[in-house]
C-alpha cells in the first residue's frame, strides 16, 4: 500500500488553472464532521478519475448525477475550457450547487437540467461524452442502472465513460468507509425510500456487465488505486430517528455507533475505483 499523501502534495500535481478555481471557492465546510480539506480531496479524485476519460477542449459533455455539490461537474467544466459546455443532470438534489460552481467562476460553462436519466429529453446523439462519476450508486436498483447506461449510450456519439467506486478494500480506512457506505442503504430501506439509491457498490465484472446489458459493444474497464481520503460515507444519525419500526431503528443505531467508531479510529479511505469506457458501436482496436 502506498504511503498515505498529503492535501499540498495532491494539489501540487494538479493543474494551476483548477487550483484558481479551488482558491475562488475556499473553504467548504457544510457539516463540522467534514474536515476543512475535504473538498479539494473529493475534487482531486475527480481530477484524477476524469484524466482518463480522455475528455478534449471544447467538448459538449453531458454529466448524469451531478450532485449538490458539483464535485465532477467542477473539474468536468475546468476541462472543457471556455468554449466547451457541461449539460449537468440531476434529479433534483442541487443544494450549494449554484454557489459552488458560481464561485469557482466556471457558470458560464454549466447548464443545469433537472430530469430522470432513464428518460434524457434528447432524440438524438448530440454530446461527445456522456459521463456519470460516482453516480451509478445513486441509482435505486440494477434495473435502473442498465436503463441510464442506455440511455447515455443513446445520446452520446461514440463512446460514454463511467467511474464509481468497488466493494475492494485493501486496508482499515477502505473497510471502515464500505462498513457506514453499506449502512446507508439498510437505513433508506427502513425509511421506505430505496430511491434515494447507496445501492451496494458492484464489482468490476457486475459493472461490465451492466453496460454490456446497455447496448454497449465494446468495454474497456480498469481499477485505479485513489489512494485518497474520502468523506461521503458518513450521514446524521438523526435519520435514524424517522425509522418508525423500533426494533429496526434500535438495531440500525446499533450498528451506526460501531461504524461512527471506526472511521473515527481508522479514517476513511477511497477504495479502488473502476472506470468503464464503453463504446456504442465498434471502434478500432487501438482508439
Amino acid at each position: 500500500m502506498s504511503k498515505k499523501r498529503r492535501i499540498d502534495e495532491v494539489l501540487d500535481e494538479m493543474p494551476s488553472e483548477l487550483l484558481v478555481v479551488l482558491k475562488r471557492i475556499g473553504t467548504y465546510q457544510p457539516h463540522v464532521r467534514l474536515p476543512p480539506d475535504w473538498y479539494q480531496w473529493q475534487i482531486a479524485e475527480r481530477h484524477m478519475i476524469l484524466k482518463h476519460a480522455k475528455i478534449a477542449s471544447g467538448a459538449n459533455i453531458l454529466e448524469v448525477g451531478c450532485g449538490p455539490q458539483a464535485i465532477s461537474t467542477i473539474p468536468l467544466a475546468f476541462l472543457v475550457g471556455e468554449k466547451g459546455r457541461v449539460v449537468a443532470l440531476d434529479r433534483g438534489r442541487w443544494g450549494d450547487f449554484w454557489k459552488l460552481v458560481g464561485k469557482g467562476g466556471v457558470k458560464s460553462r454549466v447548464i443545469p437540467l433537472q430530469d430522470d436519466a432513464r428518460k434524457l429529453p434528447f432524440p438524438y446523439s448530440c454530446f461527445d461524452l456522456t459521463v456519470c462519476i460516482h453516480g451509478i450508486r445513486s441509482f435505486e436498483s440494477r434495473k435502473a442502472c442498465v436503463e441510464a447506461i442506455e440511455e447515455m449510450l443513446r445520446v452520446s456519439k461514440e463512446r460514454v465513460f463511467i467511474a464509481e467506486s468497488s466493494p475492494i478494500t485493501r486496508n482499515k480506512a477502505q473497510k471502515a468507509h464500505l462498513m457506514m457506505y453499506n449502512l446507508r442503504r439498510s437505513v433508506f430501506l427502513a425509511l421506505n425510500h430505496p430511491e434515494a439509491g447507496d445501492i451496494p457498490y458492484f464489482s468490476q465484472n457486475d459493472l461490465v456487465r451492466i453496460v454490456k446489458e446497455a447496448g454497449a459493444t465494446k468495454v474497456d474497464a480498469k481499477l485505479l488505486e485513489v489512494n485518497m481520503p474520502h468523506h461521503l460515507a458518513w450521514f446524521p444519525p438523526e435519520m435514524l430517528d424517522k425509522i418508525k419500526d423500533r426494533a429496526r431503528r434500535e438495531n440500525l443505531r446499533r450498528e451506526y455507533v460501531k461504524c461512527e467508531k471506526r472511521l473515527d479510529r481508522y479514517g476513511e479511505q477511497h477504495p479502488p475505483v473502476i472506470t468503464i469506457d464503453a463504446w456504442k458501436k465498434d471502434q478500432p482496436e487501438n482508439r
